[in-house]
C-alpha cells in the first residue's frame, strides 16, 4: 500500500509498504479521507514532540471496513467507521480511577507511533474498541471532520457547561476547532465573537455566522470585545488558539462568574497572564483535553445536519501530493482544513 511516513523533522515521504493484515481482534479499513491536523504539521516541522519517529500520521480519518478478525463482535465488512486517538490500557492507576483514555499512563496513541499508525495511507488496521460506525446521513468528508468537531463539542458541552441563546461567547482562534466551536454555538443561538488575526479566517468566521469578528493585533481589541458585550464580557470564553495574547486576554474579557475553556495547545512555555483577575471575576477555568466519550455524541449531533462543517475544508489533495498538502498547511494563510484523499 501507499502510505505517508514521517521519518523525522522535515522528512515526510510517500512510501510503498506491505498491505497490513488484521489480527483476530482487529479490522482492516480502506481509508477514504483523512484530515491534516495542526499537530501533524508541527511534528513535521519539529515544534511538537508528541510523535515517535518514524510513524504514519493522521488521526482524523474515515474509511470502510473491508476485513474483520474472527473475534470481532460489533463490526462487519462494509461498515463505515472513524477512530479514537487514544486506546487506554485499562490497568494503570488512572484507568482504574475511571479517568478518560487521554489520562491513561500507557495509552496506545494512534497516528503518533509506528506500532499505532494513523490514517494517511490506503489501508489501516485497528482494534475494535476505538472504532465508531458513522451515520448513513454523513458523507466521507463530513465524517473525516469528526475528531476536530468532537474536540470543540466536548470543550463546550463536556467540560464547559454547555451553551445557550442567552450566552455571550468569545472564541479565540479561527482554525478548524475554533470554527467548529463557532458553528456549534450558532446552532444554540448564542451571540458569538470570533477573535482571529488572519483576514481570511476572520472573513470565514463572519461567513459562518459570527456576530462580531475582532482582530487581536489591534491595540484596543479587548475594549472592542467588551463594547460588543455591553461591557459585561463573555459568559463563555473558548480559547482555541494557544497563543499568548489570547490566553492573557481570556481573563480580561470573561464575565462575572463566566467560564473559560482552554482548548488550544500552549504546552512547553510559560504565558504571562494576570490570573488573579479570574478570582475577582469568580470565573471558572477548565482544561479540555481530547474528546473523551464524545465521538458518539458528536456523530449524533452531526447527523442532525444543523450546521455545514464542510465549509471549513479549504483544500483537498490526493495522497501522492501529501508533501504539497503539508507545505500548503504551513505556508498558505487561507488553508484551514486540508483533506488527503487516498
Amino acid at each position: 500500500m501507499k502510505a505517508v511516513v514521517l521519518r523525522g523533522v522535515n522528512d515526510l515521504r510517500l512510501e510503498e509498504l506491505p498491505d497490513p493484515e488484521p489480527t483476530d481482534k482487529e479490522v482492516l479499513i480502506r481509508i477514504r479521507a483523512v484530515g491534516i491536523c495542526g499537530t501533524d504539521v508541527d511534528m513535521w516541522e519539529g515544534t511538537n514532540k508528541e510523535g515517535t519517529f518514524p510513524f504514519i500520521p493522521g488521526h482524523e480519518w474515515v474509511g470502510d471496513v473491508i476485513k474483520v478478525g474472527r473475534k470481532i463482535k460489533s463490526l462487519s465488512v462494509g461498515d463505515r467507521v472513524v477512530g479514537e486517538c487514544f486506546l487506554p490500557c485499562h490497568i494503570c492507576p488512572n484507568c482504574k480511577d475511571g479517568m478518560s483514555p487521554a489520562m491513561c499512563i500507557n495509552p496506545k496513541y494512534y497516528g503518533f507511533a509506528w506500532e499505532t499508525p494513523g490514517g494517511m495511507a490506503e489501508y489501516h488496521v485497528s482494534e475494535e474498541e476505538r472504532l465508531h460506525k458513522i451515520p448513513d446521513t454523513l458523507t466521507y468528508e463530513e465524517a473525516a471532520l469528526v475528531e476536530p468537531i468532537s474536540v470543540a463539542y466536548h470543550g463546550i458541552w463536556g467540560v464547559g457547561g454547555g451553551v445557550a441563546p442567552h450566552d455571550r461567547v468569545v472564541i479565540f482562534g479561527c482554525g478548524p476547532i475554533g470554527l467548529c466551536a463557532l458553528l456549534i454555538c450558532k446552532v444554540a443561538g448564542a451571540f458569538t465573537v470570533a477573535v482571529e488575526p488572519q483576514p481570511f479566517r476572520r472573513k470565514l468566521a463572519k461567513d459562518l455566522g459570527a456576530d462580531v469578528v475582532v482582530d487581536p493585533s489591534e491595540e484596543k481589541f479587548v475594549m472592542e470585545i467588551m463594547d460588543c458585550t455591553k461591557n459585561r464580557g463573555a459568559t463563555l470564553v473558548l480559547e482555541c488558539s494557544g497563543s499568548d495574547v489570547a490566553l492573557a486576554a481570556s481573563v480580561e474579557v470573561v464575565a462575572k462568574e463566566g467560564r473559560i475553556v482552554l482548548i488550544g495547545h500552549s504546552v512547553g512555555r510559560k504565558v504571562p497572564i494576570e490570573i488573579g483577575k479570574s478570582i475577582w471575576q469568580g470565573a471558572k477555568i477548565f482544561g479540555s483535553c481530547d474528546s473523551p466519550f464524545f465521538i458518539p455524541k458528536t456523530l449524533d449531533f452531526m447527523a442532525r445536519k444543523l450546521a455545514d462543517f464542510t465549509k471549513i475544508i479549504t483544500y483537498r489533495f490526493p495522497l501522492a501530493q501529501a508533501l504539497t498538502a503539508f507545505e500548503t498547511a504551513r505556508d498558505n494563510p487561507e488553508a484551514v482544513k486540508i483533506l488527503l484523499i487516498p
